[in-house]
């Protein structure tokens, strides 16, 4: 598939088929995903991938899926057969900018954007292009419990959740979000030249 057609696809899926999805395609997407920028070649975004049902299922509790159900959508976690949660070090920054090599640089201490945010943001962008490469589809969102999540996941406290994808074969329904209604901004909006 040509790129500029995976990105014109690329959609927050909300609703999935039961399918499991085969664990070569997850690798697949992950190993793209890993691939993103990374401030001082830092790496250290990482994945905790979920397919177990159980466990997806206390995933989606701690996500508020019931209240989400409850606002009369249908259910998307419980029903996501691939639950793939980002995380990022910050602690990896710090000490890779303590690093001979990188000691002159303002690092972390100086940075007004931190940078593991932004690398996250890519390999979570990359996750869903790769998905849409693999005839997979992705959605993501914030976790409600963070803490919750660690003791379900083993996640260690020194590891940042930045959020939860999910990954699976899209369902035929697709119940389009009414934020859509606003379409996409005219690129002569977002973008400006030589100044603002």
């Amino acid at each position: 598939m040509e790129f500029g057609d995976v990105v014109r696809r690329r959609r927050r899926v909300r609703s999935y088929r039961p399918d499991p999805v085969d664990a070569a395609a997850v690798d697949r997407v992950l190993d793209v995903a890993r691939r993103g920028p990374s401030a001082g070649w830092t790496q250290s975004v990482s994945f905790v991938v979920v397919t177990a049902a159980r466990t997806r299922a206390g995933v989606a509790a701690l996500c508020n899926e019931d209240a989400y159900v409850a606002r009369g959508f249908d259910p998307w976690l419980s029903r996501a057969p691939v639950h793939v949660v980002v995380c990022v070090s910050p602690q990896d920054y710090r000490m890779r900018y303590a690093a001979p090599d990188k000691i002159a640089s303002a690092g972390p201490a100086g940075w007004e954007v931190p940078f593991w945010w932004v690398d996250a943001g890519a390999a979570v962008m990359l996750l869903s292009l790769a998905a849409v490469d693999e005839g997979l589809a992705a959605g993501f969102l914030d976790v409600a419990d963070r803490a919750g999540l660690r003791r379900l996941l083993a996640i260690p406290r020194e590891v940042a959740v930045v959020g939860l994808a999910t990954l699976g074969h899209p369902s035929a329904e697709q119940r389009p979000s009414a934020s859509l209604a606003r379409g996409r901004r005219p690129l002569g909006d977002v973008v400006h030249r030589d100044r603002w």
